[in-house]
């Protein structure tokens, strides 16, 4: 008999545990206090929505977002129209599942909520039984001192003109993320340590909102604690217990809900056999996370330390592939929009 223990109180804590209670698993959770993420709005791309809407009925995830039907890349200061991506009907269609912008407390709320039994406690003590930790919570990582960049949020009110925009603001060494949610606004700034965040370097459509910004958290370069499991495979890292996560790439914010549906047929799938599900869903999950922790990695070098004549090309380069030949731009996101772990672990 195999018995899974879920430390954490998080999206990726509760869509293991309903993707666990529905193979018949038991599982105890243990609630470690209130779920308060350092933003609390959040944007849920294909590969993230078709999970939760394998849980849970898609009109109740829809009634409580919006799905934004374009993205906008612009500059900084300027705001000038570097591109414009399709989303919408054009994103479903290519990836099978929809784009939303929820509520971090509205999602983590409907997961709670949809969750069959109230089980809070202790592992089982049986002696016959195989105890598993799955950890989901922030990791409190100390920052390196080098290569940090400073994580910025305001919330404003509702811009009901854009409300169907994901926009994407190119500054200086700085970055912001702004798209909205049903009743407000949310602005995500990424700067440069070395940078202050200057109101002054944005559009009108943004000054407000750096000027009532605030630092939310300070991330090196990289992120992680090592091996996703532990040496006896008795402990298991999911999420941002395993790597912060970063707004570096702001679809990645909840990766760990494929971490979570992965375990979850793992452990269904060699049911008994605890030392091999843990061993494939490492196997399985090394590779993708070591993708997007490049992924992250190029997107700090492009964003941070890109200067002059190579960061005039590099801006031309994205409106040239996204304006001209929007393929391009898809292809390199595939990847990780297009990912099914539905359909392939089953």
């Amino acid at each position: 008999m195999s018995s899974l223990t879920i430390q954490g109180n998080d999206p990726t804590a509760h869509i293991l545990r309903l993707a666990c209670e529905g193979n018949g698993l038991d599982v105890v959770t243990q609630n470690r206090g209130d779920y308060v993420p350092a933003i609390p709005a959040a944007i849920l791309p294909a590969n993230i929505s078709r999970i939760i809407t394998a849980l849970i009925p898609e009109q109740k995830l829809r009634a409580l977002s919006t799905l934004p039907d374009r993205k906008h890349i612009r500059l900084a200061r300027s705001g000038y129209l570097v591109s414009e991506i399709p989303l919408g009907k054009f994103y479903s269609d290519r990836y099978g599942a929809k784009i939303y912008n929820i509520k971090e407390s509205d999602l983590n709320d409907l997961l709670k909520g949809s969750l069959t039994s109230s089980t809070f406690g202790q592992p089982s003590r049986d002696k016959n039984t195989s105890n598993v930790l799955a950890v989901t919570g922030h990791l409190k990582a100390k920052p390196r001192k080098k290569n940090q960049f400073h994580t910025f949020y305001a919330e404003m009110s509702l811009d009901k003109k854009n409300i169907l925009i994901n926009t994407t603001w190119i500054g200086k060494r700085q970055l912001a993320y702004q798209f909205s949610t049903n009743e407000s606004s949310h602005v995500v700034f990424l700067s440069h340590s070395e940078n202050p965040l200057d109101p002054n370097d944005w559009h009108p459509e943004i000054r407000e909102a750096a000027k009532a910004a605030r630092i939310r958290k300070t991330l090196s370069r990289i992120e992680m604690t090592g091996e996703l499991t532990s040496a006896d495979r008795s402990i298991i890292k999911l999420g941002s217990a395993w790597c912060q996560n970063n707004w570096l790439s702001p679809e990645s914010v909840h990766i760990g809900l494929e971490d979570a549906w992965v375990l979850s047929r793992m452990l269904e799938n060699y049911e008994e056999d605890i030392d091999n599900a843990i061993f494939h869903y490492e196997r399985y999950r090394k590779v993708r996370l070591s993708r997007l922790q490049r992924t992250n990695d190029e997107e700090f070098i492009r964003c941070f330390e890109t200067k002059g004549i190579r960061r005039l090309g590099q801006n031309i380069g994205l409106a040239f592939s996204t304006r001209f030949i929007p393929e391009i731009y898809m292809n390199r996101q595939d990847w990780f929009h297009g990912y099914d772990c539905l359909r392939g672990f089953r």
